[in-house]
């Protein structure tokens, strides 16, 4: 009976199509069987941009960073406050770009030199693209900073007052690992004592700098297992003494010079040691404080990265003047290192550095990371 049905219902379906094939064209059956076999067709996306509606005058704002808004009957302006830390030019120049970019026009712009009211001053008229007029006067505040408004680098000198019977003073390892934001090592990495390295590695926090001697007069016999680059060496001696402290060294990023004021004033030395560096993908720090350097002049002509910093010098000033000279810097030009020689008094001296990087609105970074940022 089973069977009785499914012949049945087979034969009813061989009727349905027999029908269909006798009703419908020829093309017609085929244009149907084609489009069953076709993929279907995507929806086409009706969903447009969506416009920021937000008014050009808050956009403004927020892309120059205006932090307080109010209008002066006094000056008959608009007066907006800017944060501490970039110049009232950069700022102006910062307006004219967002002004022109979104075609406004700028009619006038005035830095203003005996204006009481503000660190740095200037007025600014221009039309927006709605045809309105704008009268403002940018002012730079005395006491609120941008963020990352600066930058500030902090390194230290490993030198034999760091050891104790050959290993790093266990209280340094602690006392550096207290800091609690990023600082260099600069290493000598030829001829150190046994437990040197694995006494690196309980130091966190750190970045690694190839500290190297280089030609000078205070080199000696003494310094001749550190194994110095000197004017007599070919350029593949020269290569091969860098390409073997990178190795011993492989996380370092960059070279700093060790001594060195004779080596920095020898072009042809400069520049084997330049060229090794720059193919072991490393920096080059200048900290000889020779002005007859030719670092400046020779490093734009390989497209390498590098810059002259000023060390602490016993000689020349205190701990805490050197400190306080360099964050000043930072806060003026936008830039500063701090290089130090690693002892438990110049560790203890930077300890609170974040709390007074952070008062004036400058962010610590490593040295590769100063390196490679520029400061308008």
């Amino acid at each position: 009976m089973k069977n009785a049905k499914h012949i049945i219902a087979i034969f009813i379906v061989l009727g349905v199509l027999a029908t269909a094939a006798y009703l419908l064209p020829k093309s017609d059956i085929e244009s149907l069987w084609a489009n069953s076999k076709a993929p279907a067709e995507e929806v086409a996306d009706t969903t447009t941009a969506v416009q920021d509606t937000t008014p050009f005058i808050d956009r403004m704002k927020a892309d120059i960073g205006v932090i307080q808004a109010q209008y002066s009957r006094r000056k008959k302006r608009d007066v907006w406050t800017l944060g501490n830390g970039a110049t009232i030019i950069r700022y102006l120049l910062q307006a004219k770009r967002f002004i022109d970019k979104n075609n406004g026009k700028v009619l006038y712009m005035e830095e203003l030199f005996n204006d009481n009211d503000a660190f740095q001053s200037a007025n600014l008229d221009a039309i927006s693209p709605d045809g309105d007029t704008l009268r403002i006067n940018l002012q730079i505040s005395r006491n609120i900073f941008r963020d990352n408004a600066s930058y500030l680098s902090v390194s230290f000198q490993v030198t034999g007052a760091a050891f104790q019977q050959k290993r790093i003073m266990p209280d340094l390892i602690s006392a550096l690992n207290s800091l609690d934001y990023p600082y260099d090592l600069l290493i000598t990495p030829f001829d150190m004592p046994e437990g040197f390295y694995p006494d690196l590695d309980k130091v966190k926090n750190k970045e690694l700098v190839l500290w190297l001697l280089m030609e000078s007069s205070s080199l000696d016999s003494r310094h001749k297992d550190m194994r110095p680059i000197r004017s007599y060496l070919t350029e593949d001696q020269i290569s091969e003494i860098i390409a073997n402290a990178k190795t011993l060294v492989p996380s370092a990023n960059g070279i700093a010079t060790r001594f060195a004021e004779k080596a920095v004033e020898h072009k042809p030395l400069l520049q084997a040691v330049l060229n090794a560096s720059k193919a072991n993908g490393l920096w080059f720090a200048d900290l000889s404080q020779n002005k007859k350097s030719k670092v400046s002049e020779i490093c734009p002509e390989i497209n390498m990265s590098c810059k002259v910093l000023v060390p602490y010098n016993p000689d020349n000033s205190s701990l805490e003047d050197y400190i306080h000279k360099n964050l000043r810097s930072a806060a003026r030009s936008g830039m500063s290192a701090i290089i130090l020689p690693l002892t438990l008094e110049s560790v203890q001296k930077v300890k609170t550095m974040k709390e007074k990087t952070a008062a004036q609105g400058t962010t610590l970074i490593n040295l590769s990371t100063f390196m490679n940022t520029n400061k308008e």
